[in-house]
C-alpha cells in the first residue's frame, strides 16, 4: 500500500484507534517495500520492539506502508489476546507522540489477534523524520523490504525538500558570471513579466526565484546558465543517449560492441531537450503505413512522437537535481526505449495515470511551459499511455528503481503477428483508425464486442467517449466489416460473414 493510497484514510495527524473483528490468522504475502511484520513477543506479555521507530521513520520518509504488529516473519499471527492488543495500541500511541522530531501520521486497525499500523508518507516540508534522542545522524528510508540509513545524497534531498526542493538549492560562484543574460531576457519576453521594468540582473533573477542569498539556484543555472559553466558547477546535469544492438545491454554474439551509438546532450535545459528529442527520434524504428489523406504509403515512427516527447520532458522536469551521481539516461533497444532519471516518482506508480501532478521542481516546470515543453496539467503520463494504446502498442511501464524513476516504452503490439497482418490488410482498403483495428482483432479472437468493451479496450475513459466509440463502430458497419446484433446496452458487434478473410 503506497503513501498516496493511505492518504485518503487520514483525517488528522493521529487518527483515532478503531477495532474490527477480522478473523485472519495469516498474512498472505511476504514483507515488501510497503509492509513489515513485527512479532511483538515479550517474556510475559506483548511488547513493542525497540527498533520499531526505525520502521515508522523509514515509511514516513519514503512512500508509506503498513507495520503488522503480532505477525511473525512467516506471516503468521502469534495469537495476541485482547489485553495484549490494548497494551500495544497504548504503547504505540505514546511512541508516536513522544519519540520523533516531527509527529508521524499513523492510523491503527485492531484485528482479532494482530494490529495494522498504517504509516503515511510525510509531506516534503516535514521530512526527514528521526528519533529526537538519536538525532539526524540516523535517518532511515525504505529500500525493498528493509530499513536502511539514508545515503548522503538521500539526506541532502530530504532536507532540501523541507526547504523548498532541490531546484532552490544554490550553486557556488558569482551569479553575474554564470548567467547568460540573453537566455534570461528571452524567457522574460515569453511571460507576463515582459511589461515590467527591472533595474538590474539581480532583481530579474530574484523575481524568477532563480537567486537566493546572492547565489544562483540550481533552477537558475539549468534555465539561464551559460552552457560553458553548467557542467562545471554541477555533476551529471545532461542526457546520455545510447543505442544497443539487441534487446539487452549485453550482446552475447558481439561482446566487443556494447552499443552502436552514444551521444550526450549538454547545456541549458531547453537546449538539452530540443537537441535530444530530435536526435533520439531520428533513431527510432519506422514502419510503412498508408496515409489516409493522400492514399500513399509512407514511413512513420512505430512509437508515436508525442509519447517520446512527453517521456523525455517528464525525465527532465521531474528529476531530483540534488542527486548528481547519475544523469538522465535514455537507452534504445530493438524492442523498446527506456528513460530513467534520478528521483523516484512522488506519486504512487499505480496512481500515475489518474492522480494529480506533484511537482518536484515547480519553478522549472513553469519555465519549461513557456517553451511548450510542459503544460503543468499533469497530462504527461496519460498522454504516453494514450499515444501507445491508440497505436496498438503494449502499455508503457513505469517503475521506481533504487532512487530512480524509469519509463519503458515498447515498439511491439499485444496482437500476434498474424493478427496484425490480417487487420492491416483490411485497414489498407477501409482507412481504419488504430482504435478500430484493435476492435477488429478483439472480435476476431473473442467473437463479438460491445460499446463498453470498445471503450475499455481502447482506454476511452473521458466524457462522451462512449459516443465516439459508437460512431467508430458505426463506420465499421458502414464499411461492411461488422454486423450489429441486439439493441440498447445489449448491442453486440460481430464480423460479417462475407468480405473478411479470417
Amino acid at each position: 500500500m503506497s503513501g498516496d493510497n493511505l492518504r485518503a484514510t487520514f483525517s488528522s495527524e493521529l487518527a483515532p484507534i478503531r477495532c474490527y473483528n477480522i478473523f485472519m490468522k495469516k498474512i498472505k504475502f511476504p514483507e515488501h517495500s510497503a509492509a513489515e511484520f513485527k512479532e511483538c513477543r515479550g517474556k510475559r506479555t506483548a511488547t513493542l520492539p525497540d527498533d520499531l521507530w526505525e520502521s515508522i521513520a523509514a515509511f514516513s520518509n519514503t512512500h508509506g506502508g503498513v507495520i503488522y504488529l503480532g505477525i511473525n516473519d512467516d506471516g503468521d499471527a502469534i495469537g495476541l489476546d485482547n489485553k495484549e492488543l490494548d497494551k500495544l495500541q497504548k504503547d504505540l500511541s505514546i511512541l508516536i507522540k513522544g519519540k520523533f522530531n516531527t509527529q508521524p501520521k499513523v492510523k491503527t486497525i485492531c484485528n482479532s489477534d494482530y494490529i495494522e499500523a498504517h504509516i503515511l508518507e510525510l509531506e516534503a516540508y516535514n521530512k526527514p523524520i528521526y528519533s529526537k534522542k538519536v538525532g539526524p545522524r540516523k535517518i532511515y528510508v525504505r529500500q525493498g523490504s528493509t530499513n536502511v540509513l539514508a545515503s548522503d545524497e538521500e539526506m541532502r534531498s530530504l532536507f532540501a525538500g523541507a526547504s523548498g526542493g532541490g531546484e532552490n538549492q544554490t550553486v557556488e560562484g558569482d551569479f553575474t558570471t554564470l548567467v547568460d543574460k540573453g537566455k534570461l531576457d528571452d524567457y522574460i519576453s515569453r511571460t507576463g513579466l515582459k511589461n515590467i521594468t527591472f533595474s538590474n540582473l539581480e532583481e530579474k533573477l530574484k523575481k524568477l526565484k532563480a537567486l537566493k542569498d546572492f547565489k544562483l539556484t540550481i533552477f537558475g543555472l539549468v534555465a539561464f546558465g551559460k552552457d560553458s559553466v553548467i557542467d562545471e558547477s554541477l555533476n551529471n546535469i545532461y542526457i546520455d543517449f545510447k543505442v544497443f544492438p539487441g534487446t539487452s545491454k549485453v550482446d552475447t554474439e558481439s561482446l566487443d560492441k556494447i552499443y552502436r551509438d552514444r551521444t550526450e546532450f549538454h547545456g541549458d535545459i531547453v537546449r538539452q531537450f530540443l537537441q535530444a528529442f530530435e536526435y533520439i527520434k531520428s533513431k527510432l524504428p519506422k514502419e510503412a503505413v498508408l496515409n489516409k489523406e493522400t492514399g500513399l504509403r509512407e514511413d512513420r515512427y512505430i512509437l508515436p512522437e508525442e509519447a517520446l516527447r512527453e517521456a523525455l520532458a517528464n525525465a527532465l522536469a521531474h528529476r531530483d537535481y540534488l542527486v548528481q551521481n547519475s544523469c538522465v539516461n535514455v537507452d534504445l533497444y530493438a524492442d523498446r526505449i527506456e528513460l530513467s532519471n534520478p528521483g523516484e516518482s512522488l506519486i504512487a506508480i499505480e496512481d500515475l495515470e489518474k492522480a494529480s501532478s506533484k511537482a518536484r521542481n515547480p519553478s522549472l516546470i513553469e519555465f519549461l511551459k513557456a517553451y511548450n515543453i510542459t503544460d503543468k496539467t499533469a497530462r504527461g503520463i496519460p498522454t504516453i499511455y494514450q499515444a501507445a494504446r491508440n497505436r496498438g502498442l503494449l502499455d508503457p511501464k513505469f517503475e521506481n528503481i533504487s532512487g530512480d524513476f524509469k519509463a519503458t516504452l515498447y515498439f511491439s503490439s499485444p496482437h500476434s503477428g498474424r493478427d496484425k497482418e490480417w487487420v492491416e490488410r483490411i485497414a489498407v482498403s477501409c482507412n481504419l483508425k488504430d482504435t478500430q483495428k484493435n476492435a477488429l482483432v478483439f472480435i476476431k479472437n473473442n467473437g463479438s464486442i460491445s460499446n463498453k468493451q470498445y471503450c475499455e479496450l481502447n482506454h476511452m475513459n473521458n466524457r462522451n467517449d462512449d459516443k465516439q466509440a459508437r460512431r467508430e463502430l458505426n463506420r465499421l458497419l458502414s464499411a461492411g466489416l461488422l454486423i450489429k446484433e441486439g439493441t440498447g446496452p445489449g448491442t453486440r458487434y460481430r464480423l460479417i460473414d462475407r468480405g473478411i478473410e479470417v
